[in-house]
């Protein structure tokens, strides 16, 4: 019987650590494509590195997230998803220059939803 348990929660916690790795690749793929769209050279380049940013960020909202964080973190993906579109449209119009300075708002948003998922300080734990 304690060997079923353990097995049972070893697996749980596997299964836990894949998602969570799962999630973790495909945010680090959506920060190469970011950084290539930003440093983009050309319009092809540009349009290039978006279409990656927004096929990793589809990706991502199909990712499993905490339930209690799940809504705020979907927000979080369609707000990139709709600069990353704004952008797309500003590149195919001949504006690389506003169309990367679109981008930049996506760093904004990272910032401001990876605070979501940062697991509290031991200030934070103490103090409340």
């Amino acid at each position: 019987m304690r060997n079923t348990l353990f097995l049972l929660f070893f697996m749980s916690i596997t299964v836990s650590a894949q998602e969570t790795s799962e999630l973790s690749v495909t945010m680090k793929n959506i920060g190469l494509s970011y950084k290539q769209a930003v440093q983009a050279a050309n319009k092809q380049e540009l349009l290039s590195s978006l279409e990656s940013l927004s096929r990793y960020s589809l990706e991502a909202t199909k990712e499993t997230f905490k339930p209690e964080l799940k809504t705020q973190s979907l927000k979080g993906l369609q707000k990139v998803l709709d600069t990353i579109e704004r952008a797309r449209q500003l590149a195919k119009n001949g504006d690389m220059k506003s169309a990367q300075s679109e981008l930049k708002k996506i760093d904004s948003l990272r910032k401001e939803y990876h605070k979501l998922h940062e697991p509290p300080s031991i200030w934070q734990l103490i103090f409340g």
